[in-house]
């Protein structure tokens, strides 16, 4: 594996600083929390009169440790790290930040590298992490830059990708730098809404799909400029204003996913207020049928949801175009380093499309009934809070993606472009 030799990341990443005790939905509680093996043996040696006992009592080798980046685990206390104090982590404040796993030293910044690139991103499972990724209104940016590295050894857990390799040939991976471009240039192309960027970057994906089937690898290259001159020359038009939204099925179909995650494992108490805020948006009792909860989902969005996006879209923009850069979208990484599993368990690119667009989906139904809460008091806020809940619930369960793409194969969803009737309203 080469070592970084430049950086690409957007304007956002270098801005981050944890807040700390002021962090309205701390990372210490609800995941388990992974240690590394050189972090685990400085703890071992640890003789802080305070702290090192703890350190070596609550801080257990993981018996399923699949390599030295989940070596341990810290035992919890309840959903919640030990080590949490008054909002602050006792580890940094009384021993410093070097004492920190690479997992609490990291978080949330993403890290992937691309032959000798380093690609740096957020987790918007992060409250400020959203705030700075979210709200400026310009389309997100990337600078390149030299990588200087303070310390190789510390460099957060990696997802791998080789343009060149020859032991990955499931994918026209040495296209992904072509293929990146123009997503991102997809999903900032806001002659279109959101909804119609997102229907054309699934037809894109199920055409990479079959040249993948096809084993044409090497038409890559002209399905990429055909999609760029169709979208200049607003090919793509007359087929999306064909499309008609289906608010009931939109909406049965999006709540089984959410019920799917919330019976799974832990579920952010953030995002069960969100939810909670989106029932009572609908008026959704025992006695609501799906049509009448269809009839006031339209209703919803029609005067509280659409009024306030329409100056704001950028927002759900922002987030798409940073999961995309964060997860090597639509390949996914070769190898990964990172013990969240998502990524292990997604590989072709229309599983990829598909799950993203499941991400968007949920984000913006649940914010619709939301806004039927809060009727014109609807704002970014409600966005950051529901987003970032959002990421943190359904992006960092292992089981999840498996749940979803049997849910969609159970409503016939079962490639990109039918995806459409999730997207649109």
């Amino acid at each position: 594996m080469l070592p970084p030799a430049t950086r690409l990341q957007p304007r956002s990443y270098r801005a981050f600083r944890c807040i700390g005790a002021d962090c309205e939905d701390t990372c210490c509680i609800g995941w388990a929390v992974n240690v590394d093996r050189p972090t685990y043996e400085t703890y071992q040696r640890c003789d802080d009169p305070e702290l090192g006992d703890s350190l070596r009592q609550l801080v257990t080798i993981n018996a399923a440790n699949n390599g030295d980046d989940n070596y341990a685990r810290i035992t919890l206390s309840g959903a919640g790290c030990p080590f949490l104090c008054e909002g602050l982590c006792s580890i940094q404040k009384k021993l410093g930040e070097q004492y920190l796993s690479k997992m609490c030293a990291f978080y949330p910044r993403v890290m992937n590298l691309v032959d000798d690139v380093l690609h740096c991103s957020l987790h918007l499972s992060c409250p400020e992490a959203t705030r700075l990724v979210l709200l400026d209104p310009s389309p997100i940016e990337f600078d390149a830059e030299p990588h200087q590295q303070q310390d190789g050894s510390r460099l957060g857990n990696l997802a791998v990708l080789s343009t060149s390799s020859t032991k990955y040939t499931d994918k026209p991976y040495q296209y992904y730098r072509e293929v990146r471009s123009l997503v991102i240039s997809i999903l900032q192309t806001r002659r279109y809404a959101l909804w119609q960027r997102l229907v054309i970057l699934g037809s894109l994906c199920d055409q990479l799909n079959e040249t993948v089937a096809s084993g044409l690898h090497d038409e890559t290259p002209q399905v990429l400029e055909g999609y760029r001159d169709a979208i200049t020359r607003g090919l793509f038009d007359e087929s999306l204003g064909q499309l008609r939204a289906q608010p009931a099925a939109q909406l049965e179909t999006s709540v089984e996913l959410v019920v799917g995650r919330i019976g799974s494992d832990y579920t952010s108490p953030r995002f069960l207020e969100c939810y909670k805020e989106f029932m009572d948006g609908l008026e959704w009792t025992t006695e609501s049928t799906m049509e009448d909860l269809g009839f006031r989902y339209a209703k919803a969005y029609t005067q509280y949801y659409a009024p306030f996006m329409s100056q704001h879209e950028y927002m759900l923009e922002h987030y798409l175009v940073n999961y995309a850069h964060g997860s090597l979208f639509p390949f996914g990484p070769q190898e990964s380093t990172q013990n969240l599993g998502v990524l292990h368990i997604v590989n072709s690119i229309s599983k990829q499309y598909m799950l993203m667009a499941v991400y968007y989906a949920t984000i913006k139904t649940v914010l619709i009934g939301m806004s039927g809460f809060h009727k014109d008091e609807f704002g970014a806020a409600h966005v950051i809070k529901l987003v970032q809940s959002c990421a943190k619930t359904f992006e960092h369960s292992v089981a999840f993606p498996a749940r979803a793409f049997e849910i969609l194969s159970n409503h016939g969803l079962q490639n990109c472009v039918s995806m459409a009737m999730l997207l649109q309203n």
